[in-house]
Formats: C-alpha cells, sequence, structure tokens
C-alpha cells in the first residue's frame, strides 16, 4: 500500500476510532461510577477529565515511515486513537488498569512502569501504564459502528507523572537544533532528578493515603459499635455516621486512637441504668437519640477533664451528659 492509498485509508476510518475513543472512555468512567457510587466521586478521582483524541493523519503517516516495510501500519500502530486517564495515587493506577484488562474489548498491557522500575532499579525516565485494547468484535456506539480488531491506546499516570511527561516531552522544551553534547547531558541529569524527585512523592503521598484510610477506617469502626451498642440498649436503629458524629470524631481524633470496640461493650455493659437514661433523654433531645453517645460517653469517663476544653457545640448538652453520668462539673464548664 503506498502513502496515497493509506492515508485514504487511514482518514476512512477517524469516524469510527473516534467512536472506539469515545466508547472506550465512557466504558471505563462507567465502571468507576459502579465503583463510587457517583459521577462526583469519580470527577475527584480522575485529576484531568479524559478526553480521547485520533492520531492526526500526517503522525500517522511519519510512523508507518518508519516502520519495517512487511509491517501493517493500520493494524500494527496502536495508538491511532487514545485516551489518557491521569489519577492522584499510584494504587489508582492499578484501579484503573483492573478495570481495562476486565472490560468488553481484548486488553494488552503493553508498558507496565512498575516492572520498569523493578527491571532498571537506577533509572528515572517517563513513567506511564500503557494498555491497548481492541474491539472483540463490530460494536456500533452513537450509531457508528466500530469494526472488529481496531485499537486504542490507554494511558494511566498520576498527576505528577503526567507533568514530568508534559515538561519531558512538550515541544516548547525541545531545541529546533541539537544542543551541545555537554548541555544535552545536563538537561538528561536534571529531567532524571526531577523524575526521582516525582517517584519518591508519589510514593510519600501514597503513605499519607494509607495511614488517613487506616485512620478513617477505625473511626468508622468505633462509630458502627456505638451504633450497634445503643441499638442493643435502647431497641432503637441509628445511622452510626451524623454531623454531630463525625464532628465529635474529628474534634477528638487523638483521643479516639486509644479506643477500641471492646472498651466500649465493657463500658456499656458496666453500666445497666442506662437503658433507662438514654431512654428518658432521647424522648426530648436529639442529642440523645444520636448513637455516638455511646462513644462519647466512654470518653468522658476516660478523659473527664480534657473533654470540655475543645467541645464543638453548646456546653449545656456536655454538662447533662456529665450529669448522667455522675461526674461532677465543678470547675470543667
Amino acid at each position: 500500500m503506498n502513502e496515497a492509498e493509506l492515508k485514504s485509508a487511514f482518514e476512512s476510518r477517524r469516524t469510527a476510532l473516534d467512536a472506539l475513543g469515545r466508547w472506550v472512555t465512557q466504558t471505563l468512567i462507567e465502571a468507576l461510577e459502579n465503583q463510587f457510587g457517583s459521577k462526583v466521586a469519580v470527577a475527584k478521582f480522575l485529576q484531568i477529565p479524559p478526553k480521547p483524541r485520533v492520531k492526526e493523519t500526517d503522525s500517522f503517516l511519519e510512523k508507518a515511515l518508519v516502520r519495517k516495510r512487511k509491517s501493517d501500519p493500520l493494524s500494527d500502530i496502536t495508538d491511532q486513537v487514545g485516551v489518557r486517564f491521569v489519577v492522584l495515587l499510584l494504587e489508582d493506577i492499578d484501579r484503573v488498569g483492573t478495570l481495562i484488562e476486565s472490560g468488553p474489548w481484548i486488553a494488552q498491557k503493553d508498558r507496565d512502569f512498575q516492572q520498569e522500575r523493578l527491571e532498571k532499579a537506577d533509572y528515572f525516565a517517563y513513567q506511564s501504564d500503557h494498555f491497548v485494547i481492541r474491539t472483540r468484535s463490530d460494536v456500533t456506539f452513537e450509531g457508528i459502528v466500530i469494526p472488529i480488531g481496531f485499537p486504542c491506546e490507554i494511558q494511566i499516570r498520576t498527576i505528577l507523572q503526567h507533568a514530568y511527561a508534559e515538561m519531558a516531552h512538550s515541544s516548547s522544551y525541545k531545541p529546533p537544533v541539537r544542543l551541545p553534547e555537554e548541555d544535552q547531558k545536563h538537561i538528561n541529569r536534571s529531567l532524571a532528578k526531577g523524575s526521582a524527585l516525582i517517584e519518591t512523592t508519589d510514593d510519600v503521598f501514597g503513605e499519607i493515603k494509607k495511614r488517613l484510610r487506616e485512620y478513617n477506617e477505625g473511626v468508622t469502626n468505633l462509630l458502627v459499635h456505638s451504633s450497634e451498642i445503643y441499638r442493643d440498649i435502647t431497641g432503637e436503629a441509628t445511622n452510626p455516621k451524623t454531623a454531630l458524629a463525625e464532628l465529635i470524631a474529628e474534634q477528638y481524633r487523638g483521643l479516639l486512637k486509644e479506643v477500641t470496640p471492646e472498651k466500649l461493650k465493657i463500658w456499656a455493659a458496666a453500666r445497666p441504668w442506662l437503658r433507662e437514661s438514654l431512654q428518658q433523654k432521647r424522648a426530648t433531645s436529639v442529642f440523645y437519640r444520636d448513637s455516638v453517645i455511646i462513644l462519647l460517653g466512654y470518653l468522658v469517663t476516660e478523659n473527664e477533664t480534657s473533654i470540655p476544653k475543645c467541645w464543638p457545640v453548646d456546653s449545656g448538652y456536655l454538662e447533662d451528659l456529665y450529669t448522667m453520668l455522675g461526674i461532677s462539673t465543678n470547675g470543667l464548664f
């Protein structure tokens, strides 16, 4: 196939390639929405909205030109259409990758930056996961038929990897003439240092997220157990994560590190009079209709002098709780 024929063949498939890119993007976004439960959560997860892009015709022809003469560019060039997903953390790359591998197409991982890091431990450069997917059969999307075997390249990067790639590969940073060897070495070295810093920062972000997740899971567990204990005492089911519950959990997060579900159970079991007191109180006050009262009651008995210092709402509620628990409020309020 000569250049004119190849150009005509590629341009005749542009509409289908564009539809393929939009179908792939929509399919993956819908899969993320199913995982996260809302469009808003997905919008926060994706640092940059993914936009599919069909390769420019001249760019395709240039790439075909440097391929082996026996190759079939229309089949072998896999980035005829591509889409990039930019996320915050390294672990988020794996989340999107798993969805790609389980999608309604044939998927192959074309580049794995994690594997490259292991194989070239002292090498710092452009990093991104690349997948190539191909349609299993003809697909009709928005009235356009996408033939079987059409390829689409999907890149997944963190926001920091994306920033590095833009710096390293943008034409704005490529000089029109070849630099002297010494200058080129300095640029290459600077890019390598930048990549190393990005890799380190990605790891730091991951550690921060891990610690936050562990803490949040611990707090959620305590609120759920408080709700269960409250139900056992009063016979009333409650929402464990109310605005009041989250406010108290945030205000006393340092103290919560020492609390366990077992301690809450022991605390409640040692106070059989709680049933009658809570049933009376809940009839007249929303404060006592919130199951966080169990967790708060435990915190008060263990830290009676420090709790009032940063109490976030009307102190009258806390004074009443102290009284119910039989704790003196002299000098505390």
